[in-house]
């Protein structure tokens, strides 16, 4: 490595990272609360110290892009970012008393049908752990409070979104269509097609992002979905359904079962079941805490939902405690940062 190489700093790293996402400099300035000279002059220090053009700017245009150099350098900022940002993260949960606080994220579903179950077993096993909560309607925003080291845990869908990200795999959700109840008559009886569903006017909902999945199921087979209006919550989605003017493709456990208001059907052919997960970031400490949320979690979703595990349940709890443990392992393994700069 030349000496040049040794002057790079953080704040060099975060300029390229916040100029890659914002693609603008006044953009990259507002992200790190800097004033945009004072990103440019990070910038340009950056491109001296490595000896490449790192943005691509054009005269009159306020947007900006990165070269090719820029885009691979930026991934390792991004790498290096996340690590400092578990760092922090751990060092700000170190405690001299014997309490440990797991931070978790959950939507609103979650919230109200798996959680419970799960806190009940971890104090239970564990009662000197301590949980706070961070509910959401969508798991979109629980990546970045993972990679900032804001949240712990996250139960989120699958697949999970780029990052320094580990999961395990804890149950298969199935959609079904909720329709105003006593509306279907006979027809309750047997699933509704994918045809008839494309027919019908449906209530959305912003910030699900297997919803997209779902959407691109129809489109294989040539049909197009209508919504008429969107939601933020499954409760509102419901209640909307529930005024008679619209159905919902819906994961079971975002449906209140109860409400006499609306019924379930099945899809037939049923579309791939959305499958949720626990997420979190894989470079942080305390592994016995989340080890046990997470054992806590698979099992309250194997009693609760043995039905829709089945027989699989065991195999996935195994691999799941082993991805866990190898993702604790690989941690571990990892030697201080100035036994890696003195090798």
């Amino acid at each position: 490595m030349t000496s040049a190489w040794h002057g790079v700093e953080l704040r060099h790293l975060a300029a390229l990272n916040a100029v890659g996402a914002e693609r603008s400099f006044r953009g990259a300035a507002d992200r790190l609360g800097y004033v945009q000279s004072a990103v440019s002059q990070q910038i340009s220090q950056f491109e001296g110290l490595v000896g490449t053009r790192l943005i691509e700017r054009e005269r009159g245009h306020a947007a900006v892009g990165l070269t090719e150099a820029g885009e691979v350098l930026r991934a390792h900022a991004e790498r290096v970012l996340s690590q400092l940002s578990a760092a922090r993260a751990d060092l700000a949960s170190l405690s001299d008393g014997e309490e440990t606080t797991v931070r978790v994220g959950a939507t609103q579903s979650v919230a109200a049908r798996v959680l419970p179950g799960t806190l009940a077993l971890l104090y239970e096993r564990r009662p000197e752990l301590r949980v706070e909560v961070l509910e959401r309607r969508s798991d979109e925003e629980f990546f970045s409070a993972l990679a900032e080291g804001e949240l712990d845990l996250a139960f989120t869908e699958l697949p999970i979104a780029a990052g320094p990200f580990s999961s395990c795999k804890l149950f298969e959700d199935p959609c079904v269509l909720v329709v105003p109840a006593g509306r279907n008559g006979a027809a309750s009886a047997r699933p509704v097609t994918l045809a008839e569903v494309a027919q019908r006017p449906l209530v959305g909902h912003r910030g699900w992002r297997f919803g997209e999945l779902v959407e691109a199921q129809f489109r294989a087979r040539g049909l197009e979905l209508r919504y008429v209006t969107h939601a933020d919550s499954d409760a509102t989605a419901q209640a909307l359904v529930a005024s008679g003017r619209a159905s919902a493709i819906m994961p079971c456990l975002a449906v209140a079962a109860d409400d006499p208001r609306t019924e379930a059907l099945a899809l037939d052919p049923a579309i791939p079941a959305r499958t949720l997960a626990l997420c979190w970031h894989r470079e942080r400490r305390n592994p016995e805490a989340l080890e046990a949320f997470c054992d806590a979690a698979l099992d309250a979703c194997g009693e609760r939902f043995a039905g829709r595990m089945a027989s699989a349940r065991g195999r996935r709890h195994a691999e799941a405690r082993a991805r866990l443990a190898r993702s604790i392992a690989d941690a571990d393994a990892q030697p201080p940062a100035a036994a890696r700069a003195r090798a």
